[in-house]
């Protein structure tokens, strides 16, 4: 198996230009990443790691000097050695600026091929050699930690061990002892560490050092200790050796024989029979111990799952609040300035990409909500061909793009299902867009729905003519991260996987089948029919969109770019906003001004926006009031904490400006018309 190259990145507005520096750079251990743009080098370096950047200093709207200083100002970024191609190398000020922005070095045009092989090659080395020493400090790292953690492993077995146990060192210093210990010896564990093993031999008896100091193969060992009251108490000894970072260390299990040595004369018989209850009092506690850290592995793994939760709820917040304020500029450029087509389609590239990634945020969060079994299903009697209809209209512009023709044909004579409406338009929308992608352009796709012959269930088949799938990957495609063609390029591969899950969810199936490699595939899915007797669910009537009435909202956003783009907006569509960056801020806002509804992001900097739903309601009095939670967490549980502080929609960012006028629209009928409030 072939492994990918190193990457280099190269940057340059003239496709000729990247032609030469391509022949001249090919060979097998690089990875060429081509970018005729600024904009296509940052993202580029955004999800690829590259070695080295060779940068024309000269191009359109960004120079290659602004754009190393945008490198250079990112931390992921600001360390890869940057190589200048220019014409003008003797131009003092492109100089200093190119140092300045970070760069290594300068090459003129034209490019002597040995002097960039050579150049490029020394970053490639420092690259390679960079890596391996990472890759060896993680591995110390990983390994100091083992040493640290089976250390304190050790601690707890010695003090949950049923016997006494003291721990020395080979200069024969008490590093360890256990309570019980304590109890033999008389001694507190304070007054025992640091001393010499040698404070518990009695004065006048024969001590020999390897006795105690020197791992002994043979049965435990008989001695006397001296308690700290000076009494000697007989005990037998067993050792064994203990390394660790710190170094080799004695383990003395010290068991008290004063009773048996008392009886042993007269006794044999019952200290033979007292022997055997001792073996089998041990291997109870030894079970017992077993059990004990049993369930201390158990709380461990209820932890870190809490814990894994706790992170995708952040990393979810984090990577969606950015991506607010890039819709709501692009709706702004939309809606206030006449735009040429050509920008036009520009700015749907960008919400589209933007909308992409917040897609890959729900389906990392989905699948945490399906492998903790937090996935919550809201069901109500749903006819399949209504939401099917809903999903192709919504995948038609991608239909459209790649001149695909639809054949839709909905044969099924009993076309409703207990399902959650949501849910299956993620399936359908999953599935068409999975046929979409993978489909040629002016090619066909099929999508037709039939009853099982039993009419227990209602089957949507999804019949494309694309790249197939390989029978060795037929029945891993539905794997979380599994790619059906093995191409990380086309998503996370996760969409499957979730649909799988959602479909179980529902106690349906799902299947796919493919003659092979390019002759196309077919997807299945079966859901319990419903009986279409079964009263369906019905939408809450929306607001009159064509004259909303001129709300008051407070607005608590404290990502500044987000909270000003958003007010331009809703303004803009008659509604009166006032701003606040905080919880202090809007409860300052609420005491001096009346409103009608808060628009709150829940993670704001001293403190919570669920708990300002109900000072808010407080502050209104008699009049009505209505609330729209704004978060980065996308978790079930954070949308039930919204509902149950008093909010009625909660929307997850990215949000879009046409939702939010949606949720505005529909809780306008809770209000009175403006003429009739009181002043």
């Amino acid at each position: 198996m072939t492994t990918a190259g190193i990457n280099i990145l190269l940057v340059d507005d003239d496709l000729k230009n990247l032609m030469v520096l391509e022949t001249i750079l090919d060979a097998p251990d690089y990875r060429l990443i081509k970018a005729t743009t600024p904009e296509q080098a940052l993202m580029t370096l955004m999800s690829e790691p590259c070695a080295a950047i060779i940068l024309d200093v000269q191009m359109p709207g960004m120079t290659g000097i602004e754009l190393a200083q945008l490198i250079k100002q990112r931390r992921k970024t600001q360390n890869i050695p940057i190589l200048f191609l220019t014409a003008h190398y003797y131009e003092e000020e492109h100089i200093v600026l190119g140092y300045g922005a970070g760069a290594v070095d300068y090459i003129t045009k034209p490019v002597n091929p040995a002097i960039l092989r050579s150049k490029v090659g020394v970053f490639v080395d420092l690259y390679r050699k960079t890596d391996a020493l990472t890759k060896l400090n993680d591995t110390l790292q990983a390994e100091i930690q083992e040493r640290e953690a089976a250390e304190e492993r050790f601690r707890f077995v010695v003090e949950a061990s049923p016997t006494a146990m003291v721990v020395t060192g080979t200069d024969e210093k008490i590093v360890l002892v256990n309570s019980r210990a304590e109890s033999l010896l008389g001694f507190t564990r304070d007054e025992l560490l640091g001393e010499s093993i040698r404070l518990l031999i009695p004065e006048g008896l024969a001590y020999e050092p390897s006795t105690l100091t020197a791992p002994n193969l043979s049965p435990p060992t008989e001695l006397l200790l001296r308690r700290k009251d000076g009494t000697q108490v007989p005990v037998e000894v067993g050792l064994s050796q203990f390394e660790s970072s710190k170094g080799a260390f004695l383990i003395a299990s010290v068991a008290d024989i004063t009773f048996r040595k008392q009886a042993e004369a007269a006794l044999m018989a019952t200290n033979r029979e007292l022997a055997i209850k001792n073996v089998e009092l041990e291997r109870s506690a030894e079970e017992k111990t077993r059990r004990i850290l049993a369930e201390a592995a158990r709380a461990e793994a209820e932890a870190a799952n809490q814990a894994k939760d706790r992170f995708l709820a952040m990393l979810s917040h984090e990577l969606r609040t950015p991506l607010s304020p890039v819709l709501h500029a692009v709706a702004i450029i939309r809606e206030e300035y006449k735009l040429e087509e050509a920008v036009r389609d520009l700015l749907d590239t960008i919400q589209r990409n933007v909308q992409l990634e917040a897609r890959l945020i729900d389906d990392l969060l989905d699948l945490a909500r399906i492998r903790n079994g937090k996935m919550q299903l809201h069901l109500e009697n749903l006819d399949l061909h209504t939401l099917l209809q809903r999903s192709v209209e919504i995948c038609r512009p991608d239909l459209q793009k790649k001149n695909i023709h639809l054949n839709l044909s909905v044969g099924a004579a009993n076309s409703h299902s207990v399902a959650d409406a949501a849910r299956i338009q993620q399936i359908f929308c999953n599935l068409i867009g999975n046929a979409i992608k993978f489909s040629p352009p002016d090619s066909n796709l099929t999508i037709s729905t039939n009853n099982s012959d039993d009419g227990k269930m209602v089957e949507v088949h999804f019949r494309d003519l694309g790249v197939g799938i390989a029978p060795e990957r037929i029945t891993r495609i539905f794997d979380a991260f599994e790619q059906a063609h093995g191409d990380r390029s086309t998503g996370l591969g996760l969409g499957l996987a979730i649909c799988r899950a959602l479909v179980e969810g529902h106690r349906g199936t799902i299947s796919a089948s493919s003659g092979g490699p390019d002759r196309g595939s077919v997807f299945t899915v079966g859901l319990p029919a419903a009986s279409t007797t079964a009263k369906p669910a019905h939408a809450k009537p929306a607001a009159d969109a064509e004259s909303p009435l001129s709300l008051r909202l407070l607005v608590v956003e404290d990502h500044q770019d987000t909270a000003v783009q958003l007010k331009r907006l809703l303004t803009r569509r008659g509604y009166a906003v006032e701003l606040a960056s905080s919880v202090a801020g809007a409860m300052e806002l609420m005491q001096r001004s009346d409103f009608d509804v808060l628009v709150s992001d829940i993670g704001l900097p001293d403190g919570e926006g669920l708990q300002l739903m109900q000072p808010f309601i407080q502050a209104a009095g008699s009049r009505s009031t209505a609330g729209v939670a704004l978060s980065g967490y996308g978790m079930a549980e954070d949308i039930a904490l919204s509902e149950k502080a008093g909010f009625d929609y909660h929307l997850t960012k990215p949000v879009d400006i046409g939702e939010l006028d949606k949720c505005l629209h529909s809780l306008s009928a809770k209000f009175q018309p403006v003429q009739t409030r009181a002043s």
